[in-house]
């Protein structure tokens, strides 16, 4: 499979000190762990590396979604404006905090067309989604500008 040249033998022994406890979740069985907390060690790099106060490691992108919107307090009711062109889950993961996805049109470049998220905009829109697209980027400007 491509990409699996890239794992040195640094990352294959991070893996394996995780493996060899047997515990693959990261919270309880702090005895049988060993003291090898892989997730909070990532997590306070990350901290570092990017200056912010917390961190936190989820499962896949829909979890981190999620996240980042229970965190925001977005919940029953709102709106969250996502472009009509992405992965699905943008969708679930408005749908799983009870929020109300806002489908807006796309530009020339795959991405949010700033002009129709203005015109998306209700006083139950809590959040706007850009979803960078095929290499596009989203005009962040333009949608910070109307934010």
């Amino acid at each position: 499979m491509p990409g699996y040249e890239l794992w040195s033998d640094k990352e294959r022994k991070e893996v394996n000190d995780v493996l060899e406890t047997g515990i693959l979740m990261r919270y309880g069985f702090d005895g049988p762990r060993k003291g090898i907390w892989k997730s909070k060690e990532l997590e306070a790099a990350i901290s570092e590396t990017f200056g912010c106060k917390y961190a936190q490691l989820t499962s896949s992108g829909t979890a981190a979604l999620t996240t980042a919107m229970s965190a925001l307090g977005i919940g029953y009711g709102d709106e969250v404006i996502t472009p009509s062109f992405t992965f699905v889950a943008s969708f679930e993961a408005v749908l799983s905090v009870g929020a109300v996805p806002v489908l807006v049109d796309v530009d020339d470049t795959l991405t949010l067309d700033p002009e129709a998220v203005r015109k998306a905009i209700t006083p139950k829109t809590k959040a706007v989604m850009p979803v960078h697209m095929c290499g596009s980027m989203a005009d962040m400007d333009a949608l910070v500008a109307i934010c």
